[in-house]
């Protein structure tokens, strides 16, 4: 009687698992004047991926209150030293273009019809310090765009396309502006996930391995006042 109660539960939660992995997952990328968003939605639930909501702040550290104007008071300011963080390089992009595709194709090869994708509006203005560099990158972005979307869209179902390139010499910064919808079950991403799983490690430790070192600012320290600045 127990060996039957314990195969039903058993299988009770192998029919929920089922059905929580056929109710679809969407997820909305946009990015606009560098400030990058993303939410997700799984059936009815929706939250934001980045950036992510700050918790309330507790009563007694609102701006305003008593304690707050007191802390404010006693405490006395600490410079920090501010970090920059880290940043895509050239050579990452460039290596990105030559082993994530081929990683992507094989994955998708079998899961993709399943995996829709609408929006798809990309508008990149590629520029940068080298005009040889940037040239090239923009070459390199041309090849991927032509070459890759087609299979793209032999693989994916697309709705609502807009992707775009733009070359410009006096720029100095490259600028994204995106608006990406993919919904998929989880099912499908699971199983994309392990067919793809040791390709996009590998990816990863290298697109690691290329990062630049974060650049540091040092910190000022206060002018001291001798003897003729104090007269």
């Amino acid at each position: 009687m127990t060996g039957k109660i314990v195969l039903g539960v058993l299988l009770a939660l192998l029919a929920l698992l089922i059905l929580l992995l056929q109710v679809p997952v969407s997820v909305r990328f946009s990015c606009r004047d560098g400030a990058p968003e993303a939410a997700l939605r799984y059936g009815p639930v929706r939250f934001s991926l980045f950036p992510r909501e700050k918790p309330d702040a507790p009563e007694g550290s609102r701006p305003g209150t008593p304690k707050t104007t007191k802390a404010k008071k006693e405490r006395k300011p600490k410079k920090k030293l501010e970090k920059k963080k880290p940043r895509i390089n050239l050579e990452q992009i460039l290596y990105t273009l030559e082993t994530l595709p081929p990683v992507l194709g094989r994955a998708l090869r079998r899961t993709g019809r399943s995996i829709r994708i609408r929006p798809l509006k990309i508008h990149v203005l590629v520029a940068g310090y080298d005009p040889a560099d940037t040239a090239l990158l923009y070459g390199r972005l041309e090849a991927a765009l032509h070459g890759g979307l087609p299979l793209l869209r032999q693989a994916i179902r697309i709705r609502d396309e807009d992707v775009r390139l733009y070359l410009d010499f006096t720029q100095r910064q490259m600028d994204v502006i995106a608006d990406v919808g993919v919904s998929l079950r989880p099912g499908s991403l699971v199983w994309t996930a392990l067919r793809g799983a040791g390709s996009l490690v590998r990816w990863f430790l290298g697109f690691r391995k290329l990062a630049s070192p974060p650049e540091k600012t040092k910190e000022k320290e206060p002018v001291k006042e001798t003897e003729d600045t104090a007269a």
